[in-house]
Order: C-alpha cells, then sequence, then structure tokens
C-alpha cells in the first residue's frame, strides 16, 4: 500500500504582462512496488486550485525511469487486466542484458541497483513518463471515468511526481 504523500511546492512566479500563471508543486509517496497502481487525482487537481490557473494546461511528470503518470480508469479490473497484459508481454523471469551484471557497464550505482530490466522495458512501452490535462475554469479536462494515475513498475521504494500548471 502507498503511504500518504508528501507536498513540496514552488511558489507563483510572477504574472507576466499577459497574464500567464505558472506553478509548479513536487509530491513524494511510498509505492507498494510490482505493478502498483495509485490514484492521485485529487491531489492533481488541489494543485490546479491552488495555481490559480483557469484556462491552460496541467504536466504530471515522473521523473523515474521505471514509473509512469498515464490518464485512464481506475477500476479493479481493469488493472487487473492491465497487469496480467504487462507480465505477459514482459516476463520478470526473462533475461535481459540490464541485469546482467557480467556484461553492463553504464549507469551502475552499487547501492541502489536491482534486477529491474523487465521494469524499464515496460516503461518504454508505455510511452512518456507523464500526461499533459487541458484545464477549464480551473478544473481538469478529464472523462467520466478518467483519473490519474502513478504506476510503479519496479519494487516499492520512495518515489515523487511533478505538477506544473501553466496558463491564464
Amino acid at each position: 500500500m502507498a503511504s500518504a504523500p508528501e507536498t513540496t511546492e514552488t511558489p507563483l512566479h510572477p504574472a507576466p504582462a499577459d497574464g500567464m500563471k505558472t506553478f509548479h508543486r513536487e509530491e513524494r509517496l511510498r509505492t507498494a512496488g510490482g505493478l502498483s497502481v495509485t490514484d492521485i487525482t485529487e491531489q492533481v487537481q488541489e494543485a490546479v486550485k491552488e495555481s490559480g490557473v483557469r484556462d491552460g494546461v496541467c504536466c504530471v511528470y515522473s521523473p523515474h525511469t521505471t514509473c509512469a503518470v498515464r490518464v485512464n480508469e481506475y477500476e479493479r479490473g481493469f488493472l487487473e487486466d492491465f497487469s496480467v497484459l504487462l507480465r505477459r508481454l514482459v516476463p520478470t523471469e526473462h533475461y535481459y542484458a540490464h541485469d546482467d551484471w557480467d556484461r553492463r557497464t553504464e549507469n551502475v550505482s552499487e547501492d541502489d541497483e536491482a534486477s529491474n530490466g523487465h521494469a524499464h522495458c515496460m516503461s518504454m512501452l508505455m510511452g512518456p513518463a507523464g500526461e499533459s490535462i487541458p484545464v477549464r475554469d480551473g478544473v481538469l479536462c478529464l472523462g467520466r471515468w478518467q483519473r490519474v494515475l502513478f504506476l510503479e513498475l519496479d519494487r516499492e521504494r520512495e518515489r515523487r511526481w511533478l505538477v506544473h500548471v501553466v496558463g491564464v
């Protein structure tokens, strides 16, 4: 289970003459590991509200190579189906050159390395590490069932995600 997120905020920058605003927030959470999904929609909407932006765009981004931010439905059956699909496409027991310590010589950190080649491959299949969501009248323009989801593709650990809101 993921723990309660911690928040770091950057105050609004002074608005230029055209009235454009920017707002940045960094959130932290402890993930459960192994294809865990956390619904972060309410925290993202809170950041939009706090930004004062009425019309613009909200970018939500994960700065981790084995995590992703996605907009989709937060429904148990779908999440189970998606997990099964990813595990079928990228099985953890498969050989990954990334995990071959006799072969790998780049980007190695002895204090934080684990066999996670599968998580990197899953992340690449999922596309960009974040989402851009329109903001209208100070509200995220999400569809009826859409939620902003933080996906952990690797092991349990502390993670962070960033929200950047730009608009008028």
